[in-house]
C-alpha cells in the first residue's frame, strides 16, 4: 500500500492541490468581501455566506493537504519541521514560509469565526482581516515557487485572481463610502 502511494505522481498532486486551494481561497475571499456589501439583498447574502464558508473551508483544507503531502514526496521531500515551522525549509525558506504562514492565518480566521459570538466585534473583525495577508502570502508562495507559473494559463490565473480580490476590495470600500456618506451627513445636519 505504501509503495503504491509513493509511486503516485506526488509532485503533480502537490501542485494541483496548491492551485485548487488558492482558487478556492480567492473565491472565498471575494464572496466574503461581497457578502458585506450593504446594497445586496438578504436572500443573496444567505447563499453567498454559505458559499463563502464552503470555499474558505475547502480551500484551507486542501491547502493543508497540499503542505502535508510534501513530506511523502520522493522527488523533493520536506521534513515535518520544514512544513510546520515557517522559514525553516532548506529549499526557498521565505517562499515556503509564506505558504506555511498563510495556512496558519487561514486557520486563525476559521477558528475565530467559530468563536465570533464570544469575541468583541472589533477583535473578530481585525482577526478576520487576516484573510488578506493569508491570501497575498499564498499568492507569493504559489506564483514564485510554482513550477508552472510560466505557463500562460497559470500566469493569467494568478493575475486574474489578484485583480479580482483587489477589484472587489476597492468596490467594497467605494460602496461603504457611498452608503455611509448620506448617514454621516444626516448626523451632521441634526447637530
Amino acid at each position: 500500500m505504501l509503495q503504491t502511494i509513493i509511486n503516485l505522481p506526488m509532485w503533480q498532486f502537490i501542485r494541483s492541490f496548491g492551485i485548487v486551494s488558492y482558487l478556492f481561497l480567492t473565491i472565498g475571499i471575494c464572496l466574503g468581501i461581497s457578502y458585506s456589501m450593504p446594497i445586496l439583498p438578504g436572500t443573496w447574502k444567505k447563499h453567498m455566506y454559505k458559499l463563502h464558508n464552503f470555499f474558505t473551508l475547502a480551500g484551507t483544507g486542501i491547502g493543508l493537504l497540499h503542505g502535508i503531502i510534501t513530506v511523502i514526496d520522493t522527488y523533493m521531500p520536506y521534513t515535518w519541521s520544514e512544513v510546520l515551522i515557517p522559514f525553516t525549509s532548506k529549499s526557498h525558506p521565505v517562499l515556503n514560509g509564506f505558504g506555511t504562514l498563510s495556512g496558519y492565518l487561514m486557520l486563525l480566521v476559521i477558528f475565530t469565526t467559530d468563536l465570533r459570538n464570544k469575541l468583541k466585534k472589533s477583535v473578530w473583525f481585525v482577526l478576520h482581516l487576516m484573510a488578506y495577508p493569508a491570501f497575498f502570502m499564498a499568492f507569493i508562495h504559489g506564483y514564485y515557487l510554482g513550477t508552472d507559473t510560466n505557463h500562460p494559463a497559470v500566469h493569467t490565473m494568478y493575475l486574474v485572481t489578484i485583480a479580482a480580490v483587489l477589484s472587489v476590495s476597492v468596490l467594497r470600500g467605494f460602496v461603504r463610502g457611498k452608503v455611509s456618506s448620506p448617514k454621516s451627513s444626516m448626523i451632521q445636519n441634526q447637530r
